[in-house]
């Protein structure tokens, strides 16, 4: 679940039309075709039925399309890197954990990363059935296709920003009705990203 999660994250923006002469993947495409490296700063806010107060987490998604890496980081607890093909993650205490092939996320999450900085989604359409905003706007919403993602989540909501360079919000629907919305910051778009954020903590 710790690698499903980002997954969906990024999956999202392999989305239907939301208008009848732009479909929204084309739109986000275009907004970002040009952007060669970006740092989305994020919170995390979870409502869980067995606690009376949302869990709070802080954390941020870098990512380099010339170095082929994305690293998504809950700050102070774990990190997550696709780099050079494959995927590593650490734990709170900066040591790397196993991430093989049991995990029922990570070839998930592998083959999200490929496409998402090649920019070719067409293969992950697949994955959801999407709603679009029946008043055209930057929303959608998505329910899970692929049975093992269907296991944990059973709902997503999105809005992009209105620029369409990254998402603003989403809310992730547990199957057992738990919540999770991860609220962006602005885009900071062009950030100074040296190989070394894609090697380990």
């Amino acid at each position: 679940m710790r690698i499903l999660t980002p997954a969906c994250l990024l999956i999202v923006v392999a989305a239907a039309a939301v208008a009848a002469d732009a479909n929204l993947l084309d739109r986000v495409q275009a907004a970002s075709k040009d952007i060669a490296t970006v740092r989305v700063p994020f919170v995390q806010e979870k409502k869980l039925a067995i606690l009376e107060e949302p869990v709070i987490t802080k954390g941020v998604i870098e990512i380099s399309r010339p170095l082929s890496s994305v690293r998504w980081e809950f700050t102070g607890r774990s990190v997550l890197i696709f780099s050079k093909g494959k995927v590593r993650r650490w734990g709170a205490e900066g040591k790397e954990e196993s991430a093989g092939s049991n995990d029922p996320g990570l070839k998930s999450f592998h083959d999200q990363m490929e496409a998402f900085l090649s920019g070719d989604w067409n293969g992950l359409k697949s994955v959801f059935d999407v709603v679009p905003d029946p008043d055209g706007g930057p929303l959608l919403k998505l329910t899970p296709k692929n049975k093992d993602i269907g296991k944990y989540i059973s709902r997503i909501d999105l809005r992009f920003r209105d620029d369409l360079t990254a998402p603003a919000r989403m809310t992730l629907t547990a199957t057992a009705g738990d919540e999770t919305t991860y609220t962006f910051s602005d885009p900071e778009v062009g950030a100074d990203l040296p190989a070394s954020r894609f090697s380990g903590p």
